[in-house]
């Protein structure tokens, strides 16, 4: 009778025992999931790019001035580059500053006409029913010039970096 009583005894406390290592374990799991999202979050938080807006230097502003007149532009800022975006003949553009003035890109909305016609013809051949939907030109500061198309087929998305040739330097993300 005794040893009856004992094992009911043990059997109950052996229940609880698993019930708790069970819960236990399960909240230890929640709460690595909950810390491994938070680092995730953390991480992905950290390279994002944040432009904030902003008032350029002066010596900004007088390059700015100097190479667009009085263009009115949209100024944001990030890490001490200075970018603006505004109309250049009527077309979309934007530039990038440093902080003492030097421009370190622009990039200039085009026709697609405008696109060398090496360029042209590569998309016409490789792409034969293509729709340029975008065309960029863009000049670096050592007035190196770059022109960017990006066109739909009907089954994907394309975007490409040509020479001031014309000729295909690489595929775009």
């Amino acid at each position: 009778m005794l040893l009856s009583k004992i094992h009911q005894t043990n059997t109950v406390n052996s229940d609880k025992q698993i019930e708790y290592t069970l819960i236990s374990c399960i909240m230890t799991k929640y709460i690595i999931t909950l810390i491994l999202c938070c680092a995730m979050t953390a991480v992905f938080a950290q390279n994002e790019e944040v432009w904030t807006d902003a008032k350029a230097p002066d010596a900004v502003l007088r390059e700015f001035i100097k190479n667009y007149g009085d263009a009115k532009a949209t100024w944001r800022e990030m890490d001490g580059t200075y970018e603006a975006t505004f109309k250049l003949i009527g077309m979309p553009a934007t530039v990038w500053y440093d902080s003492t003035g030097h421009r370190k890109n622009v990039v200039v909305d085009i026709k697609e006409d405008q696109l060398p016609s090496i360029a042209r013809s590569y998309i016409d051949r490789n792409y034969p029913k293509a729709k340029i939907t975008r065309a960029q030109k863009w000049t670096d500061d050592e007035k190196v010039s770059k022109f960017q198309a990006e066109f739909k087929t009907k089954t994907e998305q394309k975007n490409l970096l040509f020479t001031s040739r014309g000729d295909l330097i690489k595929e775009l993300e």
